[in-house]
């Protein structure tokens, strides 16, 4: 339904200098740890609150390093690029006080009419009702078996509210038209709370997700009730804390799908349920953050010295990533 070019101009241009890995040691939803950088591309207001050079994907393998630099007293100024996306113009970001604002251009017209092109900018604010943050995505392209102008649209909230456990609640809504008759629309709910356990922080969170879309022949539809988190971030000593999550997911409502229906031309991720786990290492302003894969569980020499064998006795490089930031 979606082209996969302009899939990756968007995540080129608004998730790639915003991700970590003590976001995906803690579930992958940075809204739900509203101190932590991951932020500044879903709620771009808290770009505010930092300054630093990162790396992110360090030893990954696979996703590419991405390269970041936030700095500024009054007024902040960043920069970003991906190791895996040279046609990257720029990726900058301002902020001001209780404003911010992303902006990135990807330009590959030199490669051809068959490579994409793309814009994206964001925009967040803190308000007394809660964190507003704004987004809209461009992507245009074509490969001789479709030429279109991809656009996507998004908002989220976040902000306090007392309802049984749960002290805080977050909202987002994505909309996206391929420009070649699909559409597609997300639309989320979370409330949430963090338990202090002693030298622990436990997130706890219940939500609903509902997911429609229209490739201009056929719809589909469903809804994840209750979509759930928990996770823990603890300390072992005072420069190193481990962490760990479990996500679940169930399937409330479907239509369109392969699973509630016999169209089994449509794939669609059934009751899930997900985990992981992640180390952090905290030296003053240095800071390494590493998720881990369970093979640190099963075979911790091969894993802690670099490499994972499968079932067949091949070797390749130990799965997760590692995130640096040296923060000023």
């Amino acid at each position: 339904m979606k082209n996969v070019k302009v899939i990756l101009i968007s995540a080129v241009l608004c998730a790639a200098v915003f991700a970590n890995s003590r976001i995906d040691a803690l579930g992958g939803d940075a809204g739900f740890w509203s101190g932590d950088k991951a932020n500044v591309g879903i709620f771009p207001a808290t770009i505010n609150d930092h300054a630093y050079v990162e790396l992110d994907n360090v030893g990954d393998g696979t996703d590419g390093v991405n390269a970041s630099i936030l700095w500024g007293d009054a007024t902040k100024w960043g920069f970003n690029f991906d190791q895996n996306d040279a046609n990257t113009w720029f990726n900058i970001s301002w902020g001001n006080g209780d404003m911010g604002l992303n902006v990135g251009y990807v330009n590959n017209d030199m490669g051809g009419d068959d490579d994409p092109t793309g814009f994206s900018v964001s925009y967040g604010q803190n308000f007394d009702w809660g964190e507003l943050g704004v987004g809209f995505n461009s992507g245009e392209g074509n490969d001789g078996a479709w030429n279109n102008d991809a656009t996507s649209y998004w908002a989220n909230w976040r902000g306090d509210m007392d309802a049984w456990v749960f002290d805080s609640a977050k909202a987002s809504f994505n909309s996206s038209d391929d420009g070649n008759d699909g559409t597609s629309m997300d639309l989320s709910f979370d409330m949430y709370t963090h338990l202090d356990a002693g030298g622990a922080d436990v997130l706890f969170g219940l939500g609903v997700d509902y997911y429609s879309a229209d490739d201009g022949s056929a719809s589909s539809s469903a809804m994840t009730l209750p979509s759930a988190t928990i996770a823990v971030e603890a300390a072992l000593t005072d420069w190193a804390t481990i962490r760990g999550f479990a996500n679940h997911t169930y399937v409330f409502s479907c239509d369109g799908f392969a699973g509630c229906t016999d169209d089994a031309s449509q794939a669609y991720s059934d009751n899930d349920t997900s985990y992981g786990f992640g180390l952090g290492f905290d030296w003053g302003q240095l800071t390494l953050d590493m998720s881990i894969s369970e093979a640190l569980f099963t075979n911790p020499v091969s894993t802690m010295t670099g490499f994972d064998h499968d079932a067949t006795g091949s070797t390749s490089l130990a799965s997760g990533g590692v995130t640096l930031t040296y923060s000023f």
